[in-house]
């Protein structure tokens, strides 16, 4: 796909970045592009109604999230780019910090340069209480023809851009967020009444004086 297109909802509404979700029971063997003092972090809400689920905080004196819910503090996530060498790609990683100094620990434990050294990322547990990361260093089975290219200077002449992954999003912005879902919600809710068969009633039909009573909601 060029690089120019960008596919997906999800894409879109992240600047068509690509993120990598890590998942227990499928390591994943990559190339740091970011690390040590190139590391990033911006502090973010997370709110899974809104699209984007993740919102950075433009600071708490001005932030709507702040405001309608002082007690929630938005999470620190640290935000680096990594080579993806399976599919050729530069990637993002958002991770907690919690996560980073794991990671961090074990490059240091096995004596890990991630910026020069393939590396395996394990995920271990699924919910935001019970996951960790561990590290360790890639080694190629080079019988089974199995060795990593590095990043091609093509690649990393035209590698993605992270400032807009760190630039908090703007009051006005997230109060676009949350009114597009408060639109969404509303739109649901008025449009998808249906008859007690299952039948989508028109509004004519409502106009005309369908009983209150016969309408069914589809949840």
């Amino acid at each position: 796909m060029s690089n120019t297109v960008v596919r997906g909802l999800g894409a879109i509404l992240s600047g068509g970045a690509d993120f990598i979700t890590f998942q227990e029971g499928n390591p994943m063997t990559l190339l740091f592009i970011d690390w040590f003092e190139n590391l990033l972090g911006i502090r973010e809400h997370f709110e899974a109604t809104l699209n984007p689920k993740y919102v950075r905080c433009p600071g708490k004196n001005i932030c709507p999230l702040c405001k309608a819910n002082p007690s929630k503090y938005p999470a620190l996530r640290i935000k680096f780019r990594v080579y993806d060498a399976v599919e050729n790609k530069i990637k993002f990683v958002s991770l907690a910090k919690t996560h980073v100094q794991k990671l961090n620990c074990d490059f240091i434990q096995h004596e890990i340069d991630p910026t020069k050294n393939f590396v395996t990322i394990y995920r271990t547990g699924k919910g935001a209480s019970d996951t960790s990361y561990s590290a360790r260093r890639y080694v190629a089975n080079l019988e089974a023809n199995n060795s990593l290219d590095y990043p091609s200077q093509e690649l990393l002449d035209n590698i993605p851009d992270i400032t807009p992954q760190v630039t908090p999003h703007s009051p006005d912005e997230i109060t676009a967020f949350v009114q597009a879902m408060a639109g969404v919600t509303q739109f649901c809710t008025n449009s998808d009444i249906r008859s007690p068969q299952g039948r989508h009633v028109p509004s004519y039909e409502k106009q005309q004086g369908t009983p209150t009573a016969h309408l069914k909601l589809p949840f």
